[in-house]
Parts: C-alpha cells; sequence; structure tokens
C-alpha cells in the first residue's frame, strides 16, 4: 500500500479519481489546487501525485517545477494530466491527456509507483508541527463539503448574495489557516528548503500591494531592486505582513535599498503593541491578554530567515506598528 496525492480542482474528477486509486489498494490525499498539493506533499512526504495541469494559484507544470526544487520531493513521481498539453512536461514522470480510459490511469498508477523511491523514514515532528499537521488535515474534510454546498447555493435564484459572500470569505479564512499549519509542520520538521533565485523584489512587492486594495500606500524606487529570493515565498511573506496591516485600518509601505540590503517596511495605524506582546510576536500559538497568537507571523519569519533575511518589528501603544523586512541585496 501506497500514499498517493490527488490534486484536481474540479470536485467530481477529484472524486473520481481518488476513487480508483484507492480500488487499487492505496490511501489517498486529496487536493482542490496546486499550493494545497504542494503544502500536502511537504507534510506527508507521498509516494505518487497525480496533478491535474489547470489548477488555481499553482498549476500541474509549476508543482512539478516546485518538487523537483526540494530534496525530500525531487524523486517522488508525478503523473500530470491535461486536455490541452500535447505532450505533458519534463519535469512530470508520466502524461496522461483528457480524456483517457480508466485502464490506462491505472496502468500509470502501477508504472509510476513502480519507480517511486522507498518510503522514507520520517523525523518526529515537533508538538506543535505535529498539531499543526493534524488539525490541517482535519479540516480538509470539511471544508471540502463546505465549499461543495457553497456552490450549490451559488447556484439557487433566491439566495441572499451578501450571505453567500460572507460564508465565501469565511471558508478562505478558514482555508488560510489550513494552509498555514501546513507550513508550521513542514518548517518544524527541520527539512525545509527554498529555491533562490536572482529576481526583482520591488514588483513582487508592487503585485502585492495591487493585490490588497486602495488601503495600501506604496513608496518604492521605480527602478529594479534584485535579491536571491524564492518568488512565491517572497511574495507568501509580502502577503502575511499587509494583510496584517490591513486588519488595523490600512498600511503604509516602503521599499528602501542600500549597497547592502533591501529592506521592507509595512506600517500600520493599530493600536500598537506593548512590550510585553513584542516578545512573544513572532511565538506561533503564544497565548495573551487577546487571545491566542496564530502562526502566520511566525512561519513569515521562517521563511524570511530561510532566504538570508530577518523579519522584526517596532511597536508601541497608541502608534501602530511597523515590520521590517531585511534581505541582503545582489551584488
Amino acid at each position: 500500500m501506497s500514499l498517493v496525492l490527488v490534486a484536481d480542482d474540479e470536485p467530481a474528477v477529484l472524486e473520481v479519481l481518488s476513487q480508483v486509486v484507492e480500488d487499487l489498494g492505496h490511501d489517498v490525499l486529496r487536493a482542490r489546487d496546486g499550493e494545497e498539493a504542494l503544502g500536502l506533499a511537504r507534510a506527508r512526504h507521498p509516494q505518487l501525485v497525480v496533478t491535474d495541469h489547470m489548477m488555481p494559484r499553482l498549476s500541474g507544470v509549476e508543482l512539478c517545477r516546485r518538487m523537483k526544487q526540494e530534496a525530500q520531493l525531487k524523486d517522488v513521481p508525478v503523473i500530470l494530466l491535461s486536455a490541452v498539453l500535447p505532450q505533458g512536461a519534463p519535469e512530470a514522470f508520466a502524461f496522461l491527456h483528457k480524456p483517457f480510459e480508466i485502464t490506462d490511469f491505472e496502468s500509470v498508477i502501477h508504472r509510476s509507483l513502480a519507480a517511486s523511491p522507498e518510503p522514507r523514514m520520517e523525523h518526529a515532528a515537533s508538538p506543535v508541527g505535529a498539531l499543526g499537521q493534524w488539525v490541517a488535515q482535519a479540516l480538509q474534510g470539511p471544508l471540502d463539503t463546505a465549499r461543495e454546498q457553497l456552490r450549490r447555493l451559488e447556484c439557487t435564484p433566491s439566495v441572499d448574495r451578501a450571505a453567500l459572500d460572507t460564508l465565501a470569505a469565511q471558508l478562505q479564512s478558514i482555508e488560510a489557516v489550513g494552509r498555514h499549519l501546513r507550513e508550521l509542520s513542514w518548517l518544524s520538521s527541520g527539512e525545509a528548503t527554498l529555491k533562490r533565485i536572482e529576481t526583482d523584489v520591488g514588483q513582487h512587492l508592487r503585485d502585492a500591494v495591487a493585490a490588497h486594495g486602495a488601503h495600501v500606500t506604496l513608496d518604492a524606487p521605480d527602478a529594479p531592486v534584485h535579491a536571491q529570493v524564492d518568488p512565491p515565498r517572497i511574495r507568501q511573506v509580502f502577503d502575511v505582513l499587509l494583510a496584517n496591516a490591513v486588519r488595523q485600518g490600512a498600511a503604509e509601505v516602503a521599499l528602501e535599498v542600500s549597497q547592502t540590503q533591501v529592506t521592507v517596511r509595512v506600517k500600520d495605524v493599530g493600536p500598537g503593541l506593548a512590550a510585553e506582546a513584542l516578545a512573544h510576536l513572532f511565538t506561533p500559538f503564544r497565548t495573551d491578554a487577546k487571545g491566542v497568537c496564530g502562526p502566520e507571523l511566525y512561519v513569515a519569519s521562517e521563511l524570511v530567515r530561510l532566504q538570508g533575511g530577518a523579519l522584526s518589528v517596532q511597536s508601541r501603544p497608541g502608534q501602530g506598528s511597523t515590520f521590517s523586512l531585511m534581505l541582503p541585496r545582489s551584488t
């Protein structure tokens, strides 16, 4: 018996593919998009990945490429399914053009698992990492059901559209919790690595600011600002910092460049933080007078550290908070 990850954004297709794999005697992990699939692969280390090509957030081809960049996933075979690609992609182990026969799919599964590396010995996760992985997995089933019901309600003529929008926003928030918990588990494993390339950090920051709407202002040089980073991961950090600031009402973002360093400052207009809160801001699940801090800022700080940088914060009660992301500049 092997562990097989199946990723497809069409619920009916995902269910059929998963059932075929289960009928062959294997355990199945289900993912609705490429980002979720990558998080599950990092956390559970499947022996095979079956993925559609056209998916939101991360395509099947990009999922193959990201897996090839990571030591613990680079040898896992990937079966790529597509109705638009004529011959697949070199990063995939096998390719099936849609539509295909179930017997062909079963044959490719057998062939791919024969080429899969032996299941690796799992490192003991930290208690926080183990909790994160368990909760993320526990959320997946209820979220799948809720998303399916939401799609059905959207087709109802007399439904309250405002209520649907609110429900969709809440589901997105819960999905974000699941993603952060999977990241937490991955980071706590001690095997987290990133693929750093030279890229224009300023452009990634401008894209993130644009995605967060009119409540964010940006002061940045027009010229490219290059640094060695993992582009999807640095965008993830920007999104965490901007979302955190926008929740306080608005954000002022500045990109500063020196000969050796790139600094991104995100200032919010919130109530600010006391010294005792600052001391544990990047500690996941730390309880204070305002409740329990989630893993988002911890994950962001670790992703920055893995890219050779640092994340810090300055804050005083009544004066808002300013997060500073510092990265070494490409020479």
